[in-house]
């Protein structure tokens, strides 16, 4: 079977390291993959690495924050579907099967498979629905329709995003399938832990921005100083310039300049993971929560918000991990102290956390599933002939 993904960047973000891990699965499952990115980036050297083949075009996003004139919205759309009619003579050269696109960001690769009468998959990484300033180009109504028309199967990574989409798409049209979470052998190694270092090390995971909550820890930590607890956190991740400037003074308004430390960006922070006590997530909301799974395949206890999307499905109250009320700082602050004050609550959480993971996330278990359907789907002949929705 030969397969073609469209990525909407070449970055190591949550959706591209998810189709990394897919595309090494469908590899040794015997499956040719190819992948279009819109420019250049890390994502390119990985896919070398793994021997898939890839093809740059230019394509944009298909949603923007709102206020973004008339004229913008429509250049992109043009921009879109010329990008489309390029990616299509590939699909066509190429002999490709079916169509994946990678994420709900960009819609080339589904109009693109249209024109050249090829299935196509939408593998729904997010929900845009979340964030009142965002807006698709062509209405939020009219994309969802598209979204259906256009894909022979769609693919949430979570219930919670199934159930984002449920509103505009019938529940029947998409079937969920988790990611896999690989940690690969000896990625603990190069970090040491100062074994004079005695202070509980918390950890975040994950790009630098408000919906995440760094914020949110660093009130946390602040609580927790005042209460006498010997903590540090680690805020792991890519830094976003005006809020990362908010956090740093943030941690110099609360005077834990020696209690914090942002690492910037690492290509590998399950490193990190590895030599934290604990790992939090202070989301507004996950699609899935890779971070914990993460943590939980290093053995390491999580603290999550609750009702936060996808964490909910990776996190049993107690037993697999710890959930707090986002927005409630103290709450974190008890339930760090908590953890801080057993060690073996805490060897007890990441030992069940492993146990519940382990089998569950795997490459065999993603690439077969994603191959079932990729073959349900060339099997049932769902290829969209009908012209586009108005």
């Amino acid at each position: 079977m030969r397969v073609c993904f469209v990525s909407h960047t070449a970055a190591r973000n949550g959706a591209e390291l998810a189709l990394l891990e897919l595309l090494q699965g469908l590899h040794r499952l015997g499956v040719q993959c190819l992948v279009f990115v819109p420019k250049k980036g890390p994502l390119l050297e990985e896919l070398d690495r793994l021997n898939i083949e890839w093809r740059l075009i230019s394509y944009p996003w298909w949603w923007k924050l709102r206020g973004k004139s008339l004229p913008r919205r429509l250049f992109r759309t043009l921009h879109g579907l010329t990008a489309a009619a390029r990616i299509a003579i590939v699909l066509r050269r190429w002999r490709c099967d079916v169509v994946v696109t990678n994420t709900v960001a960009v819609a080339a690769g589904a109009f693109a498979a249209w024109l050249a009468r090829k299935p196509h998959v939408w593998h729904l990484h997010e929900s845009p629905y979340r964030d009142t300033r965002i807006t698709f180009d062509l209405g939020n109504r009219l994309s969802a329709r598209l979204i259906e028309e256009l894909s022979a199967r769609i693919v949430p990574v979570s219930s919670a995003v199934a159930n984002e989409y449920s509103r505009y798409i019938k529940r029947d049209r998409m079937r969920v399938v988790y990611q896999s979470v690989t940690l690969h052998v000896g990625i603990e190694e190069g970090l040491d832990r100062n074994p004079g270092n005695t202070c509980f090390q918390c950890c975040m995971v994950g790009s630098i921005q408000p919906w995440k909550g760094q914020d949110e820890a660093i009130k946390a930590l602040s609580e927790l100083v005042r209460r006498g607890v010997d903590a540090h956190l680690l805020i792991v991740g890519d830094e976003n310039r005006f809020f990362t400037a908010s956090l740093r003074e943030q941690v110099r308004d609360y005077g834990l300049e020696q209690r914090v430390t942002f690492t910037g960006y690492v290509k590998e922070p399950v490193r990190y993971i590895h030599i934290a006590d604990v790992t939090l997530l202070c989301s507004a909301w996950e699609a899935f929560g890779r971070v914990i799974v993460e943590t939980m395949l290093a053995g390491k206890p999580v603290i999550a918000t609750a009702n936060s999307g996808g964490t909910a499905e990776l996190i049993e109250e107690g037993k697999t991990g710890l959930l707090y009320e986002r927005g409630n700082h103290n709450e974190l602050a008890d339930k760090i102290q908590y953890l801080y004050e057993n060690p073996k609550v805490r060897s007890k959480l990441g030992q069940a956390g492993y146990a519940w993971v382990m089998g569950r996330f795997t490459q065999e278990r993603y690439a077969s599933e994603m191959l079932d359907l990729f073959t349900e789907v060339l099997a049932k002949g769902n290829v969209s002939t009908d012209s586009i929705p108005s």
